[in-house]
């Protein structure tokens, strides 16, 4: 069979234009729900805490225990490397302690031939910052290496003893900052990602849930609306916990044991992103077929009802055994047979595409739950005798081979079949 896939177009002119993308984020920001912004608090809590600690201790260390005039790059350092750096916290500390240590050096030589004053402070922070961008265009090296100018200009600009325990300060507070994040209050990993990736999915099964009412009413409009959102779905913070959690595991003793499942973890997240852009699909081949005035029989909206509890309930179960499906697999298996019932039924090629489209989604889903895909094509087997074809096959990328074994975004135990 060949399939006709309209392609999913770039988005409006704010895809594309830095300033009006930038205020449809501030938009979004000052739009989002109470229950977004305590999703943020929540999964924000740790790093607070982190930030803390390693302040506080990298503040001890450095007056208390080293002794050091005016101490404030220890902690600053400290809550840089943490807040600023998650998933890459080596980098992005060593260019946070080389930007304090070239910046020191800037400004007491800068400090030393043009004085001090207003005018001056001006003069040693533009040419400093001119300076860290001939070395390097990291931002926190260019950042860092402006301020700790700026910081020796105002606050000691003719005692050049100060600049050895400057360049300590911001040694300690990168190594204090390291050590809270990756070995004495580390994150766990999988908990972390199952908290940043049920957020999403609620949200992409809600939009589901419309694409379903838009078929069943025929509504183009309500489509076209689920179609935007489905565009405008952030995984930002799926994407920063996934780096984190390979960082922590990585490099924290504490957690080198959860390296397999996190591997499984990664899988089943790449396969939800995958439902994500083929949901995209869908809406998109939705609208179009309502606009041609094309068939959508009611199995088809079944099918994506049936999809949306699939995709809401991965967050939550997982069952890695083929003989016992879980919700979760029992309404993506139930959303394949709908799909392929709505195939007998004369559809035209807007349909056509939006069943392929469910069916996609589908085993996404139930390979994402915790099952191999070997698996999986027994649970599509047992319970919808009647495909023809593994809809997976259809797109090359879902079924590209992935580096771990297949994984939960799941609520249910850490490791991976």
């Amino acid at each position: 069979m060949v399939v006709v896939r309209r392609g999913d177009p770039a988005g409006p002119r704010a895809t594309h234009d830095p300033v009006v993308a930038a205020w449809g984020a501030v938009r979004r920001t000052g739009s989002a729900t109470a229950r977004d912004r305590l999703v943020r608090l929540r999964l924000s809590l740790l790093v607070a805490v982190q930030s803390g600690v390693a302040a506080a201790g990298a503040w001890w260390i450095a007056n208390d225990v080293l002794d050091n005039p005016q101490p404030l790059f220890a902690p600053a350092v400290a809550v840089g490397t943490i807040a600023s750096s998650v998933g890459q916290r080596f980098r992005r500390t060593l260019f946070l302690v080389a930007g304090v240590a070239v910046g020191i050096t800037l400004g007491d030589l800068l400090v030393s031939w043009v004085g001090q004053g207003h005018v001056q402070i001006g003069v040693i922070v533009a040419a400093s910052i001119l300076f860290a961008v001939l070395l390097s265009g990291e931002g926190s090296f260019v950042t860092q290496v402006g301020g700790s100018a700026m910081v020796i200009a105002v606050l000691a600009p003719a005692n050049t003893n100060l600049a050895v325990p400057r360049f300590v300060d911001g040694i300690v507070g990168g190594v204090v900052g390291i050590l809270v994040a990756l070995v004495v209050l580390p994150l766990h990993p999988i908990h972390r990602i199952r908290r940043a990736g049920r957020p999403l999915l609620d949200r992409i099964a809600t939009e589901l849930d419309r694409v379903a009412e838009a078929a069943r009413n025929r509504d183009a409009e309500l489509a076209k609306r689920a179609l935007d959102t489905l565009r405008g779905v952030d995984t930002s913070d799926l994407d920063t916990a996934l780096s984190a959690a390979v960082e922590v595991v990585r490099i924290s003793p504490l957690r080198w044991h959860n390296h397999n499942s996190l591997e499984g973890w990664r899988h089943g997240a790449a396969l939800m992103m995958r439902s994500l852009l083929q949901s995209r699909d869908l809406a998109l081949n939705l609208e179009s077929a309502l606009r041609s005035d094309e068939p959508v029989p009611p199995r088809l909206a079944d099918a994506v009802d049936s999809l949306a509890e699939a995709v809401r309930h991965v967050a939550v179960e997982w069952s890695p055994s083929a003989n016992r499906p879980s919700r979760s697999q029992r309404a993506a298996m139930t959303a394949i047979r709908q799909a392929q019932e709505a195939l007998t039924s004369g559809l035209r090629i807007g349909g056509v595409n939006l069943a392929n489209d469910i069916s996609i989604i589908a085993v996404n889903t139930i390979r994402a739950s915790g099952v191999s895909k070997h698996d999986a094509e027994t649970l599509r087997r047992d319970l919808a005798p009647d495909t023809a074809t593994d809809p997976g096959e259809r797109k090359p990328a879902a079924d590209r081979p992935q580096a771990g074994p297949a994984g939960p975004l799941t609520h249910g135990a850490e490791d991976p079949p």
